[in-house]
Protein backbone atom coordinates (compact mmCIF):
# COMPACT_ATOMS: atom_id res chain seq x y z
CA UNK A 1 0.00 0.00 0.00
CA UNK A 2 2.01 3.57 -1.20
CA UNK A 3 2.17 5.78 1.99
CA UNK A 4 0.14 9.06 2.35
CA UNK A 5 1.29 12.23 1.89
CA UNK A 6 2.21 14.51 4.81
CA UNK A 7 -0.60 15.56 6.85
CA UNK A 8 -0.44 18.74 7.54
CA UNK A 9 -2.24 22.17 8.49
CA UNK A 10 -1.71 25.12 7.08
CA UNK A 11 -2.01 28.70 7.78
CA UNK A 12 -4.32 30.11 5.83
CA UNK A 13 -3.57 33.79 7.28
CA UNK A 14 -0.49 33.59 6.44
CA UNK A 15 -1.35 32.14 2.83
CA UNK A 16 -3.05 35.34 2.33
CA UNK A 17 0.47 36.81 2.36
CA UNK A 18 2.20 34.60 -0.09
CA UNK A 19 4.28 32.82 2.86
CA UNK A 20 4.38 29.59 3.08
CA UNK A 21 3.71 28.32 6.85
CA UNK A 22 2.18 25.08 8.07
CA UNK A 23 2.36 22.71 11.15
CA UNK A 24 3.34 18.52 10.58
CA UNK A 25 0.60 15.98 11.72
CA UNK A 26 1.91 12.35 12.41
CA UNK A 27 0.85 11.14 9.35
CA UNK A 28 2.29 10.30 6.54
CA UNK A 29 6.00 8.98 6.59
CA UNK A 30 8.05 5.81 7.50
CA UNK A 31 8.92 6.26 10.91
CA UNK A 32 7.88 2.36 12.70
CA UNK A 33 5.96 2.79 16.40
CA UNK A 34 6.13 4.74 18.44
CA UNK A 35 6.94 7.29 16.02
CA UNK A 36 4.98 6.39 13.70
CA UNK A 37 4.99 7.91 10.96
CA UNK A 38 5.82 11.25 10.45
CA UNK A 39 8.78 11.65 13.21
CA UNK A 40 11.68 14.62 12.86
CA UNK A 41 13.00 14.66 16.08
CA UNK A 42 16.14 12.91 15.43
CA UNK A 43 18.14 11.06 18.33
CA UNK A 44 15.18 9.91 20.25
CA UNK A 45 15.54 6.00 19.13
CA UNK A 46 13.99 6.46 15.90
CA UNK A 47 15.74 5.44 12.70
CA UNK A 48 17.84 8.43 11.37
CA UNK A 49 17.40 7.32 7.42
CA UNK A 50 13.73 7.02 8.36
CA UNK A 51 13.72 10.96 9.96
CA UNK A 52 15.49 12.00 6.51
CA UNK A 53 13.02 9.91 4.31
CA UNK A 54 10.32 11.96 5.99
CA UNK A 55 12.27 14.58 5.80
CA UNK A 56 12.68 14.18 2.22
CA UNK A 57 8.79 13.43 1.97
CA UNK A 58 7.75 16.58 3.46
CA UNK A 59 10.23 18.98 0.82
CA UNK A 60 8.48 17.24 -2.55
CA UNK A 61 5.06 17.49 -1.07
CA UNK A 62 5.44 21.00 0.07
CA UNK A 63 8.00 22.21 -2.50
CA UNK A 64 10.31 23.81 0.00
CA UNK A 65 13.59 25.18 -1.49
CA UNK A 66 15.55 23.00 1.18
CA UNK A 67 15.06 21.15 4.16
CA UNK A 68 14.33 23.55 7.12
CA UNK A 69 17.02 25.57 9.21
CA UNK A 70 16.55 23.66 12.51
CA UNK A 71 18.41 24.00 16.02
CA UNK A 72 18.87 22.26 19.21
CA UNK A 73 15.79 23.41 21.64
CA UNK A 74 16.32 23.51 25.39
CA UNK A 75 13.30 25.62 26.35
CA UNK A 76 15.37 29.40 26.55
CA UNK A 77 14.87 32.36 25.23
CA UNK A 78 18.30 31.99 22.38
CA UNK A 79 17.74 32.73 19.10
CA UNK A 80 19.69 32.24 15.51
CA UNK A 81 19.55 34.41 12.49
CA UNK A 82 18.86 32.42 9.50
CA UNK A 83 20.42 32.65 5.91
CA UNK A 84 20.89 30.04 3.16
CA UNK A 85 20.13 26.90 2.72
CA UNK A 86 18.55 24.91 6.01
CA UNK A 87 20.49 22.71 8.27
CA UNK A 88 20.22 21.20 11.63
CA UNK A 89 22.62 23.77 13.63
CA UNK A 90 24.51 22.77 16.55
CA UNK A 91 23.80 25.86 18.25
CA UNK A 92 20.69 26.30 21.28
CA UNK A 93 17.58 28.53 20.21
CA UNK A 94 14.17 28.24 20.61
CA UNK A 95 13.64 31.59 18.55
CA UNK A 96 14.68 31.15 14.72
CA UNK A 97 14.38 33.88 12.41
CA UNK A 98 14.95 34.45 8.83
CA UNK A 99 15.21 37.59 6.32
CA UNK A 100 15.99 35.62 3.27
CA UNK A 101 13.63 34.38 0.67
CA UNK A 102 13.18 30.70 -0.42
CA UNK A 103 15.28 30.49 3.61
CA UNK A 104 12.51 27.74 5.67
CA UNK A 105 12.80 27.83 9.30
CA UNK A 106 11.30 25.42 12.00
CA UNK A 107 11.00 24.49 15.29
CA UNK A 108 10.05 20.80 16.88
CA UNK A 109 7.24 20.14 19.32
CA UNK A 110 5.41 17.40 21.01
CA UNK A 111 3.00 19.40 23.53
CA UNK A 112 5.05 22.65 23.10
CA UNK A 113 3.29 25.38 21.55
CA UNK A 114 4.39 26.46 17.77
CA UNK A 115 3.88 30.13 17.13
CA UNK A 116 4.80 31.16 13.89
CA UNK A 117 5.06 35.25 12.98
CA UNK A 118 5.61 37.31 10.47
CA UNK A 119 5.84 40.94 8.90
CA UNK A 120 4.83 40.12 5.26
CA UNK A 121 5.88 44.23 4.48
CA UNK A 122 9.49 44.36 6.17
CA UNK A 123 9.94 40.25 4.66
CA UNK A 124 10.80 39.02 8.36
CA UNK A 125 9.63 35.59 10.01
CA UNK A 126 10.34 33.65 13.03
CA UNK A 127 9.74 30.38 14.89
CA UNK A 128 8.98 30.12 18.30
CA UNK A 129 9.45 27.22 21.08
CA UNK A 130 7.09 28.22 23.27
CA UNK A 131 6.80 25.38 25.95
CA UNK A 132 5.96 26.08 29.76
CA UNK A 133 9.34 27.40 30.25
CA UNK A 134 9.47 29.27 27.25
CA UNK A 135 6.01 31.11 27.70
CA UNK A 136 6.98 31.73 31.72
CA UNK A 137 10.07 33.42 30.30
CA UNK A 138 7.72 35.66 27.19
CA UNK A 139 9.75 34.34 24.85
CA UNK A 140 7.06 35.23 22.17
CA UNK A 141 7.46 38.80 23.56
CA UNK A 142 10.91 38.35 23.12
CA UNK A 143 10.60 36.91 19.57
CA UNK A 144 8.85 40.07 18.66
CA UNK A 145 11.57 42.51 19.86
CA UNK A 146 14.05 40.36 17.94
CA UNK A 147 11.77 40.92 15.00
CA UNK A 148 11.63 44.77 15.73
CA UNK A 149 15.19 45.03 15.84
CA UNK A 150 15.53 43.54 12.38
CA UNK A 151 12.97 45.99 11.19
CA UNK A 152 9.54 44.70 12.06
CA UNK A 153 6.98 46.80 13.02
CA UNK A 154 4.51 45.40 15.60
CA UNK A 155 1.44 47.05 13.25
CA UNK A 156 2.51 44.51 10.72
CA UNK A 157 2.96 41.55 12.59
CA UNK A 158 1.01 38.21 12.12
CA UNK A 159 0.85 35.27 14.42
CA UNK A 160 -0.24 31.53 13.96
CA UNK A 161 -0.29 29.57 16.73
CA UNK A 162 0.03 25.62 15.90
CA UNK A 163 -1.57 22.61 17.89
CA UNK A 164 -0.12 22.40 21.44
CA UNK A 165 -1.11 20.63 24.59
CA UNK A 166 -4.58 21.82 25.84
CA UNK A 167 -5.66 23.12 29.41
CA UNK A 168 -7.90 19.73 29.39
CA UNK A 169 -5.03 17.92 29.65
CA UNK A 170 -2.11 19.65 31.12
CA UNK A 171 -1.56 19.25 34.73
CA UNK A 172 1.31 21.16 36.37
CA UNK A 173 2.26 21.32 39.81
CA UNK A 174 2.92 24.63 42.01
CA UNK A 175 6.34 25.75 40.86
CA UNK A 176 5.02 26.36 37.14
CA UNK A 177 2.48 27.48 37.89
CA UNK A 178 3.80 29.80 40.00
CA UNK A 179 6.58 30.72 37.02
CA UNK A 180 3.20 31.25 34.28
CA UNK A 181 1.36 32.86 36.67
CA UNK A 182 4.39 35.46 36.97
CA UNK A 183 4.14 36.07 32.84
CA UNK A 184 1.66 37.72 32.40
CA UNK A 185 -1.13 39.93 34.72
CA UNK A 186 -4.01 38.11 33.78
CA UNK A 187 -2.52 34.70 33.59
CA UNK A 188 -3.95 33.55 35.99
CA UNK A 189 -7.07 33.95 34.74
CA UNK A 190 -6.48 31.04 32.35
CA UNK A 191 -5.09 28.81 34.91
CA UNK A 192 -7.48 26.77 36.03
CA UNK A 193 -8.44 24.74 39.33
CA UNK A 194 -10.15 21.48 38.99
CA UNK A 195 -9.04 19.48 41.67
CA UNK A 196 -5.73 19.63 39.73
CA UNK A 197 -4.13 22.62 38.50
CA UNK A 198 -4.17 22.92 34.27
CA UNK A 199 -2.57 25.86 32.32
CA UNK A 200 -3.63 27.05 28.85
CA UNK A 201 -0.13 27.49 27.12
CA UNK A 202 -2.04 29.14 24.22
CA UNK A 203 -4.29 31.53 26.23
CA UNK A 204 -1.51 32.75 28.69
CA UNK A 205 0.93 33.26 24.79
CA UNK A 206 -2.28 34.90 23.68
CA UNK A 207 -2.22 37.30 26.65
CA UNK A 208 1.10 38.04 26.08
CA UNK A 209 0.81 39.20 22.01
CA UNK A 210 -2.18 40.95 22.60
CA UNK A 211 0.16 42.89 25.70
CA UNK A 212 2.90 43.80 23.44
CA UNK A 213 -0.29 44.97 20.51
CA UNK A 214 -0.61 42.05 18.34
CA UNK A 215 -3.90 41.36 18.66
CA UNK A 216 -7.58 40.73 16.22
CA UNK A 217 -6.86 39.59 12.70
CA UNK A 218 -3.43 39.40 13.07
CA UNK A 219 -3.48 36.56 14.98
CA UNK A 220 -4.56 32.75 14.02
CA UNK A 221 -5.27 29.93 16.51
CA UNK A 222 -5.32 26.33 16.10
CA UNK A 223 -7.17 24.44 19.20
CA UNK A 224 -6.47 21.28 18.85
CA UNK A 225 -4.94 19.72 21.96
CA UNK A 226 -2.14 17.07 20.43
CA UNK A 227 -2.69 14.87 23.85
CA UNK A 228 -6.37 14.64 22.59
CA UNK A 229 -5.88 13.15 19.68
CA UNK A 230 -3.20 10.09 19.50
CA UNK A 231 -4.01 9.54 15.57
CA UNK A 232 -3.07 13.17 14.86
CA UNK A 233 -0.76 14.10 17.28
CA UNK A 234 2.72 13.31 18.94
CA UNK A 235 2.39 14.04 22.41
CA UNK A 236 5.46 14.11 25.51
CA UNK A 237 3.04 14.09 28.11
CA UNK A 238 0.66 11.44 27.15
CA UNK A 239 3.15 9.13 25.85
CA UNK A 240 5.39 9.65 28.18
CA UNK A 241 8.01 10.74 26.38
CA UNK A 242 8.49 8.02 23.77
CA UNK A 243 7.16 10.15 20.90
CA UNK A 244 7.84 11.73 17.86
CA UNK A 245 8.16 15.62 17.17
CA UNK A 246 6.38 17.85 14.68
CA UNK A 247 7.54 20.30 12.93
CA UNK A 248 6.68 24.27 12.58
CA UNK A 249 7.70 25.97 9.12
CA UNK A 250 7.72 29.32 7.65
CA UNK A 251 9.15 30.64 4.87
CA UNK A 252 9.31 33.27 3.07
CA UNK A 253 8.66 32.89 -1.25
CA UNK A 254 10.86 34.67 -3.33
CA UNK A 255 9.17 37.36 -4.20
CA UNK A 256 6.33 39.11 -1.92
Amino acid sequence: MPIANPELIHSELFRTFGITAFFTERQGGVSQAPFDSLNFGSHIGDNERSIATNMERLIAHTRLTSQPHQAKQEHGIHHIICRGAGHLHKTSADILISQNPNCPIAIRTADCLPILLADPIEKIVAAVHAGWRGTAKRIVVHALTLMQQQGASLKNIHASFGPSIGSCCFDIQEDVEKQLSNSHLHANDVIQKRGKTYADLASINLLQLQEAGICGKQIELNHACTACHPERFYSYRRDHGKTGRHLAVVALPEAI
